[in-house]
C-alpha cells in the first residue's frame, strides 16, 4: 500500500525479509517469517475459492470467512510441504543451478510434494525429474518453514543409486558431482556460491562437508551468499 509505506517512510526503509534475515535473532526471525506468509495468504485470498465471492479476516486474521451467506465457506492459511535433499555418492554430493541465476551459484535438488505421494516419494522423483539420478538410502534430517511464499522445507540426505547426469525436465541448466575438496577451493576462489545460511539448503550442505577432512564449511563461507 503506497499510503502506508509513505507514512512509515520517516521510521526506515522497507527490505526483503531474506536480506536481513541473517541479522535477526531466532525468535524475531521466526515471528517475522510468520508475519510475512500470513501477509502473503491475506494478499492471495480475498475471494472466495468456492463461489469467488468477497471473503474477510475473522479471527484475528486465522481465517479468513466468505461474505456470500450462501456460501460461507470458511478458509484458513496453508503450507505447502517440499523436499530438499542433498544428494552424495561417497565423497562427492549433486550440486544443480537454474538458468536464471547469476554465474557461480549452485544449491541441491528441491521440489513440491505432489497429491497422494510421501515426502520420500517425493525425493525420489525430484532427483530422476531433475538430474536423472535415482537414489538409495533416503535420511530425513529437519525442517524449515520457508515463507516465500509460503512453504514448509522438508530436509533429506540421499545415498545415490546412480551418478550419471542427464537433466530430463530442463528445469536446471546444470548439474554436477562435487567432491569436497573442489567445494573447498571453489568456494575460496569465489568460484561457487552456496545458498545463505539462513537456508536449510545451506545447513544441509555443511552437514555434508563438515563429515570430511577439509575443514568447517563456516570458516570458508565469509559474508552473505548468493
Amino acid at each position: 500500500d503506497a499510503q502506508v509505506q509513505a507514512a512509515l517512510a520517516e521510521y526506515g526503509s522497507f527490505r526483503e525479509l531474506r536480506a536481513v534475515y541473517a541479522d535477526l535473532d531466532r525468535f524475531t526471525g521466526a515471528l517475522m517469517a510468520y508475519a510475512k506468509g500470513m501477509v502473503y495468504w491475506h494478499q492471495r485470498h480475498k475471494y472466495c475459492g468456492d463461489c469467488g465471492s468477497r471473503s474477510l479476516s475473522a479471527e484475528g486474521g486465522f481465517m479468513r470467512v466468505c461474505t456470500n451467506e450462501a456460501c460461507g465457506a470458511k478458509h484458513f492459511p496453508r503450507t505447502d510441504p517440499a523436499i530438499i535433499v542433498l544428494i552424495y555418492a561417497g565423497d562427492k554430493c549433486l550440486l544443480g543451478r537454474q538458468p536464471t541465476w547469476p554465474p557461480g551459484r549452485y544449491s541441491i535438488i528441491a521440489g513440491f510434494v505432489e497429491p497422494g505421494e510421501s515426502a520420500e516419494d517425493a525425493v525420489k522423483r525430484e532427483a530422476m525429474e531433475e538430474a536423472g539420478v535415482h537414489v538409495g538410502r533416503i535420511e530425513y534430517q529437519a525442517s524449515q518453514p520457508w515463507p516465500f511464499p509460503s512453504s514448509l522445507m522438508l530436509g533429506y540426505m540421499a545415498e545415490a543409486a546412480s551418478t550419471e547426469v542427464d537433466l530430463v525436465d530442463d528445469e536446471l541448466e546444470a548439474a554436477y558431482w562435487f567432491t569436497r575438496a573442489q567445494v573447498a577451493d571453489m568456494v575460496r576462489k569465489g568460484d561457487l556460491k552456496l545458498p545463505p545460511d539462513i537456508s536449510i539448503s545451506h545447513r544441509l550442505i555443511e552437514r555434508w562437508f563438515d563429515a570430511g577432512d577439509e575443514g568447517k564449511l563456516a570458516d570458508l563461507v565469509k559474508g552473505p551468499a548468493w
